[in-house]
């Protein structure tokens, strides 16, 4: 690929190397205004043939630099395409190197910079390898320094005691020209002929012939530094060279690469993005909202450290590289902060469900006809186990004092209650005793036990004003005891086979009643009739 300033003569080079005719090859003019728009292609490519291997070369004429009505950012779009496509890159100069033609090399430090960094082991978007770069210095007649000697010393930095940010920013060029290409040599060609108008009429013998054996030579260093093009480690196919320029002409044409620099940062940006994208996959599938803010913080240090690689392993240069990565982790800091939101909300919509789960059971459990403690004791404890092991979160913490701050009031409030209504039922238990065994099942002993039972209950509270409390005392807690295994015996696990066992002793209690009353009847009856209706 040939560049350099418009009007240089880089049409008439390339024609000249293809050794055909202007009016076969590229189009040449003689007007002040640039004859080649865009970048032309040979359509016909050259086989060359080296040391036993034959390799296809095509010959790229590019617009000149700086032409009437194009910007800078065009020149740098134009520049893009020709230096990412090219094996070796032809920088065609008239007479001399300058100044100026360094510093417009700036782009390609910026390609120094990403595209061949040679630390850049990844598959990216466009892993092109470093090519060779030939400075061609036209109309050379100049006498002094060797075209080789002056390539050297135009890329050789330059003093700046001063620290001139203009000098600092051309010798970072010239520093990153050394290391892109893979060598830079330089090559003269002395004037073909005194009338320029007419080259494209004459034929070899009516030229320079010191510019025809310089032209020749020059073919044979095109030849050898035209090395076959490398594109992701793999040789340069049309196919891949056809993608290749799709995809740097739809980004030239999208204008996502206004600049030189902007091509590196159109890639960069799209870095960052999949790093982003990485992060954001890896937290969603290293946590399921809610989660414990270690296991978070865990997660987002693991997607973090992904992230970065991956961003490390892409990027393209490394100017750039402490920006994008402040980017890149302000993004993921954002990210982190939503997480975390996210995951408070959840913690508190999933503990509160669990936390009001419990509290429900603990009134429920509270209002009961037939109080137990094992009951109320066991349902809580069910509940808390399944609160400790489904509340997750930032959430758990104040869930779980708060639950336990209920638990506490329901559980004072019930062991009053118990107390009060196991006193209550034992008094009615007594009293219901009286009644059965005087007038139903005469039994003088149980009736007794009844009554005591009875006079004791009425009593005995009252021995213990101001003085503590019976329901500490230790028979009481003997009897709630044995109130607690007679529950769980009648509502336990066996409670049907202990209430079928009642029902028989109370149905074998009623058969023995009614035997009594029938045999006391019979004893009554004699064969004169009944003995109540005997005259006494």
């Amino acid at each position: 690929v040939v560049i350099g300033p418009y009007r240089s003569g880089k049409s008439f080079l390339l024609n000249q190397l293809l050794g055909v005719p202007c009016n076969v090859g590229f189009g040449v003019g003689h007007t002040r205004e640039t004859e080649t728009k865009g970048i032309w292609v040979w359509g016909q490519p050259q086989k060359i043939t080296d040391i036993g291997a034959e390799r296809t070369v095509l010959y790229v004429d590019t617009e000149g630099f700086e032409s009437t009505g194009r910007s800078n950012s065009y020149d740098d779009r134009v520049f893009a395409v020709a230096t990412v496509m090219s094996s070796l890159l032809i920088y065609n100069l008239p007479e001399t190197i300058r100044g100026s033609d360094v510093t417009k090399l700036s782009f390609v430090v910026e390609l120094a910079a990403g595209f061949y960094d040679r630390s850049n082991k990844s598959a990216i978007a466009i892993p092109v390898e470093p090519g060779s770069m030939l400075w061609v210095i036209q109309r050379d007649f100049l006498q002094g320094k060797s075209v080789q000697q002056l390539v050297a010393d135009a890329l050789a930095p330059v003093p700046n005691p001063q620290n001139d940010k203009a000098i600092s920013e051309t010798n970072n060029i010239r520093a990153s020209l050394t290391s892109i290409a893979k060598n830079s040599t330089g090559f003269s060609l002395p004037q073909p002929h005194l009338d320029r108008t007419r080259l494209c009429d004459l034929n070899d013998t009516e030229l320079d012939q010191r510019y025809v054996r310089q032209r020749d030579a020059l073919r044979q260093v095109v030849k050898q530094h035209a090395q076959q093009k490398l594109v992701g480690g793999q040789p340069l196919t049309g196919k891949t060279l056809a993608r290749l320029l799709q995809s740097l002409i739809t980004a030239l044409n999208a204008k996502e690469i206004p600049t030189g620099a902007g091509l590196i940062e159109s890639f960069n940006r799209e870095i960052v993005r999949k790093a982003l994208q990485m992060y954001q996959q890896k937290l969603d599938a290293a946590v399921k909202l809610p989660v414990d803010e270690g296991a978070l913080e865990q997660a987002d240090k693991a997607a973090r450290a992904a992230a970065v690689v991956l961003f490390h392993e892409q990027l393209l240069g490394r100017r750039q590289a402490d920006d994008l990565l402040k980017q890149l982790n302000t993004a993921m800091g954002k990210e982190h902060k939503g997480k975390v939101t996210a995951n408070v909300a959840e913690s508190n919509v999933l503990c509160h469900e669990l936390e009001m789960a419990c509290i429900r059971l603990l009134d429920a459990s509270g209002g009961v006809q037939l109080p137990s403690m094992y009951q109320f004791e066991g349902r809580y404890k069910s509940c808390e186990r399944n609160f400790q092991a489904k509340c997750v979160g930032p959430a758990r913490s104040s869930s779980e004092e708060r639950l336990q701050l209920s638990w506490k009031q329901a559980h004072s409030q019930f062991v009053k209650d118990y107390n009060d209504r196991l006193f209550t039922g034992l008094l009615i238990c007594s009293v219901a005793a009286i009644v059965i065994f005087r007038f139903v099942v005469k039994v003088a002993l149980l009736e007794a036990v009844g009554w005591v039972s009875v006079v004791f209950l009425e009593l005995y509270p009252h021995l213990f004003r101001g003085a503590g409390s019976m329901y500490e005392t230790r028979w009481w807690k003997v009897t709630s005891q044995v109130w607690e295994f007679c529950m769980l015996l009648l509502f336990g696990a066996g409670g049907l086979l202990v209430w079928a066992i009642l029902m028989g002793v109370v149905w074998l209690l009623w058969k023995r009643a009614r035997r009594r009353q029938a045999s006391k009847k019979a004893v009554l009856t004699s064969v004169k009739g009944d003995i109540r209706d005997l005259d006494v």
